[in-house]
C-alpha cells in the first residue's frame, strides 16, 4: 500500500497546488471587484501559502526518468512548474509581506499589478496541467497495462 502511494506521489500532489491557485485567484478577483467585500492582503494568505508550499512539492516528486526520452513535453512542463512555482512563491511573498509589515496601502497601490500575477499563476497552472496530461495520455509515461509500463523509460 505504501509502496503504490510513494510510486504516485506526483499525481496525487499535483491536484493541490492547481486547487489552491484556483481558489486563490477566485478569491482575489471576487474580493477585488465587489464593493462589499474588502481587498485585503491578510485574506487569502493562506491560499497562496498553501498554493507554494504544494507548489514546490509537486516539482520535487516529479518522476522525471519515468520521461526521460519518451516524450518531447517533459522539458516544457517541468520549464512552466518551475516558473509557475516561482511567480506563486512571489504572490506569496508580497502578501506576507503586506500582511505582517503593514504595508496596506502598498498592497492597495499595486492591486491591478497583483492581480495580473495572480491571474497568470493560475493560466501558469493550467498550462503545466495540460502538459502533464499530454506526456500521460498521448505518450503514456508512467501508464501500467496489467503491471506494465505501456511507455518504459529509454
Amino acid at each position: 500500500m505504501i509502496n503504490e502511494v510513494t510510486s504516485h506521489l506526483h499525481p496525487i500532489l499535483v491536484h493541490f497546488p492547481i486547487a489552491f491557485i484556483t481558489l486563490a485567484v477566485l478569491k482575489d478577483f471576487w474580493s477585488a471587484f465587489f464593493k462589499k467585500v474588502n481587498f485585503q492582503a491578510e485574506r487569502g494568505l493562506w491560499l497562496w501559502i498553501f498554493a507554494a508550499l504544494t507548489a514546490w512539492l509537486s516539482v520535487s516528486s516529479g518522476p522525471e526518468e519515468m520521461a526521460r526520452g519518451n516524450t518531447t513535453f517533459l522539458h516544457i512542463h517541468d520549464q512552466l512548474a518551475i516558473l509557475t512555482s516561482w511567480l506563486v512563491t512571489i504572490v506569496a511573498a508580497f502578501r506576507i509581506y503586506s500582511t505582517y509589515f503593514k504595508k496596506k496601502e502598498l498592497f492597495k497601490k499595486l492591486k491591478f499589478l497583483y492581480l495580473i500575477f495572480s491571474l497568470a499563476s493560475l493560466i501558469l497552472v493550467l498550462s503545466v496541467g495540460y502538459y502533464g496530461g499530454k506526456m500521460v495520455y498521448t505518450d503514456g509515461i508512467n501508464v501500467k497495462v496489467h503491471n506494465k509500463l505501456v511507455n518504459p523509460p529509454k
